[in-house]
């Protein structure tokens, strides 16, 4: 073989490094991809003026493109010798879609982290987060003396819901039935300091009750942390726990522990990203996600720099959407049932494809009857989605998959989203018990919603129709409070429809189906009505909140052990805040940093942080039962509560719709912290003063109602019971709080037992306390009609902030004080 060596002497013109010239140079890209998109173009010309600096965020809106856009900037990073170039999906699926894309543009990628091409600077990695983010990590961990798989450039997509992935990643979970011996251990180890914050809680960790929820206090952890390295260590060579013992164990003394029922979780405050050392080290860092302004979360668990995480790349107009139809036909109309709702959807379904959004098998289970197909796991939900987008195929069920799944145009014309996410670890769970109602877990959850409105709109030319049910969802939109925090199309396209809703306001069903028909069938006004809409709509300014870095930077400098230094921080962090519930967190987290260097001043910390917030730890010393009376009269408290928590009509319905779906007797023990919570407002609501003893202090009723003339409701919650009979550990434990209510409060006062259960049925062996009555599941069903009626009449007369008016209403449907518990309870049926 002869070689022309000449021809080696000019070559081709350099390869572009500027993404938009790369895009019309690539030669084999698929005839889709005609051009770029005017916002894609802004924003990768926006990210080439910035490329230098480490840590940049790109917002686009949910289905605008964000996959090409994040192909493009590792490509062009590699002709800039910015490499190797990694693209990071949150799952499987996702990493199999953005693959195919860059086949599609005719971009060279791998999904093999050893390939010389990749570590060339040839070929773009793309996997998912799962193979990136472990224990066992073919790229290396930070200390463990394997040699780091160097990146120049890492596209994080969906940063939002790949941060989730990555507290998973950096959990170290104990099943109680795969690791019993060390789960038995660890309890025992424990026993005495969880005992001390709940004593119920920990027999309910002892007899496996799934509804069971306790965090080790800090001063107990850090007292056995050696005890505790002994039982994890001997565990190490576990299959399981090799995925995520490496992650944490340098950080083990500062991480929360808490037990369930079911096992133990150990997590860090902030992920420890630092130990994927390649991600570290990377000399770019580019996370793309969707449009919600607060992206504080890139700051606690990527370690991302705050000024250029507050400082995204975006277009210049966030109105490159397609056009929804975003409607809670229940908030429309009250009287419309989900089994209504449900029998419309499936009406859709024979002419158009309708995918619903369940959160758990469970509510997935209710659709079986009319679904074509159901879809949990990655497989099925990938085949699932071919099939949507290659043919008419009806409804399809997919269960907790909100986010990363593009259903464009005639694939998912009809999205209905029915019920919230749950939190299902008892990490969640502790933190959704102790801020759940924060600024912070409030954004969490509005960001998958947002995520899950996204999926059939995947860009201009895409239409949808947004069906949301359950009350939570409907409050989502309701409420000025949520609502304002979606994202600026979103945002639009709610308010839109909420003038549409109020036109259907009190139709029945059929009246909704007539309007979704029209958005169905391209009615040339709706399509000029909804695209006004987002024509002048620009994206916010983000924020980044004031806790994050400071937060961030505390969890660091305790991470190698400078406590001080980590006081300093957190204690920022703590004046940062101004949500009460928040702030108490927050002080919880600086009271463990401060146990390293001073134990009393720690304590001190926690009395505040329980001031703050009482679903916090409890300190050493215990906390004493405070007090409480009716400090007026039922009808003026009622007016005054509900006045401060309701601003308009629709607020004040839907609230009482989420409030009395809460007070819904289920069996899912996930459910009964929630219960118990809604009993203490709706005292509130019903002009009681109103508390939770046993979760404030560890001792005493579930909740405790102070109905006026010192007289008192001793209540006992089993809203999860699934027996048809009331076992004597539940009526001993209501004789243990009237014990309680006896020592705490004195002659002068009055309790009546109150038990909370789906029957009213003793078994044998059961004695109940004198007086007690049962508050049933159709009791408590009437007792919500009558909120539910008297409310209406109190929305319907703006007069809800009227205390003759609250009286009136509470008269006329039984709801005050007096009689009222003979009305909505019946007495216990011994055998």
């Amino acid at each position: 073989m002869v070689i022309d060596f000449s021809t080696f002497g000019s070559g081709a013109a350099p390869t572009p490094t500027d993404p938009r010239l790369l895009f019309d140079a690539l030669p084999e890209r698929a005839a889709q991809y005609e051009f770029l998109r005017d916002p894609q173009g802004q924003v990768l010309q926006a990210w080439y003026d910035r490329r230098s600096e480490k840590d940049l965020v790109v917002k686009l809106n949910t289905g605008g493109g964000k996959t090409l856009v994040g192909l493009l900037i590792c490509q062009s990073s590699l002709n800039e010798s910015v490499g190797p170039a990694l693209y990071l999906a949150p799952d499987p699926y996702l990493a199999s879609q953005a693959t195919e894309q860059a086949l599609e543009l005719g971009l060279e990628v791998t999904a093999d982290p050893r390939s010389t091409r990749f570590a060339s600077g040839d070929a773009i990695c793309v996997l998912s987060l799962h193979r990136f983010v472990n224990g066992k990590s073919v790229f290396g961990l930070q200390g463990d003396g394997r040699p780091i798989t160097d990146v120049g450039t890492i596209v994080v997509d969906d940063a939002h819901a790949a941060l989730a992935t990555v507290r998973e990643k950096f959990t170290l979970s104990l099943s109680r039935a795969r690791h019993t011996d060390a789960y038995s251990a660890l309890l025992q180890l424990f026993a005495d300091d969880l005992r001390q914050q709940s004593e119920i809680t920990y027999l309910g960790l002892t007899t496996q009750d799934p509804t069971a929820v306790a965090q080790v206090p800090f001063w107990s952890w850090t007292r056995h942390i050696g005890d505790v390295v002994a039982i994890l260590n001997g565990l190490r060579d576990d299959e399981i726990l090799q995925w995520s013992w490496p992650l944490v164990k340098d950080v083990l003394p500062i991480c929360r522990a808490v037990f369930t029922g079911e096992g133990l979780e150990v997590q860090a405050p902030c992920p420890p990203i630092s130990k994927i050392a390649s991600f570290a080290r990377a000399r770019r860092r580019v996370h793309l996600t969707a449009t919600l302004a607060d992206d504080s979360i890139l700051v606690t668990d990527f370690a991302a720099e705050p000024a250029t995480v507050g400082a995204p790349i975006t277009p210049a107009s966030a109105g490159y959407l397609g056009d929804r139809l975003i409607l809670a036909p229940q908030d429309i109309n009250p009287s419309v049932t989900d089994v209504s709702v449900r029998e419309m959807a499936a009406k859709l379904a024979e002419r158009v494809n309708v995918v619903v959004l369940v959160p758990s098998h469970r509510r997935a289970a209710v659709w079986g009857r009319y679904a074509q197909i159901t879809a949990a796991d990655s497989e099925e939900i990938g085949s699932a989605v071919k099939e949507l987008r290659s043919k008419h195929v009806g409804m399809v069920v997919l269960v907790n998959k909100y986010d990363g799944i593009d259903l464009p145009r005639r694939a998912c014309e009809v999205l209905v989203l029915d019920g919230l996410p749950l939190a299902y670890g008892g990490l969640t769970r502790r933190e959704a018990i102790v801020v759940g109602d924060s600024d912070a877990m409030v954004n969490r959850q509005l960001q998958r919603i947002e995520q899950g409105m996204g999926r059939g709109v995947r860009s201009v030319n895409d239409h949808c129709v947004v069906l949301l049910m359950g009350p939570h969802l409907s409050q989502l939109i309701a409420s000025p409070r949520y609502r304002s925090r979606f994202s600026p199309a979103t945002l639009a396209q709610i308010e839109f429809s909420r003038k549409i809703a109020a036109h259907l306001a009190g139709q029945p069903l059929e009246q909704v189906e007539g309007v979704i028909a029209q958005v169905l069938g391209r009615d040339p006004g709706w399509v000029s009505a909804a695209r006004t809409a987002l024509a002048e709509v620009t994206y916010p300014e983000s924020t980044v909140s004031k806790i994050a870095a400071p937060a961030r930077r505390a969890f660091d400098q305790a991470a190698i052990g400078q406590y001080s230094q980590a006081v300093t921080h957190m204690s920022e962090a703590v004046a940062a805040a101004t949500d009460p519930a928040e702030r108490g967190f927050l002080q919880e987290q600086l009271a463990a940093y401060q146990n390293f260097t001073d134990e009393a001043k720690a304590q001190h910390i926690l009395v505040k942080a329980l001031m703050n917030n009482p679903e916090v730890l409890r300190p050493i010393d215990g906390v004493k039962a405070t007090r409480i009376k009716a400090t007026d009269t039922q009808a003026v408290l009622a007016a005054e509560y509900l006045a401060e928590t309701y601003g308009d009509r629709n607020e004040l319905l839907v609230g009482i719709d989420v409030l009395l779906d809460e007070l819904a007797y289920h069996p899912n023990p996930k459910r009964v912290p929630v219960f118990e919570r809604a009993l203490e407002r709706l005292g509130y609501h019903l002009g009681f003063k109103a508390q939770r003893p046993e979760r404030t202090t560890g001792n005493g009723p579930d909740a405790l109602w102070a109905i006026g003339e010192l007289k008192y409701l001793v209540l006992e919650a089993k809203s999860g019971a699934t027996a048809d009979k009331i076992w004597r550990s539940s009526v001993e434990q209501l004789a243990h709080s009237m014990n309680w209510f006896h020592q705490t409060y004195d002659q002068t006062c009055a309790a009546t037992p109150v038990l909370l259960h789906r029957v009213n049925a003793l078994e044998k062996n059961a004695v109940a306390p004198p007086g007690t009555r049962i508050v049933t599941e159709n009791t408590m069903k009437k007792l919500g009609e009558a909120l539910r009626k008297a409310t209406l009449a109190l929305a319907d007369a703006e007069s809800w902030s009227d205390p003759k008016a609250v009286a009136a209403q509470f008269s006329t449907h039984g709801l005050l004080a007096q009689g009222l518990i003979e009305r909505f309870s019946i007495k216990p049926l011994s055998f």
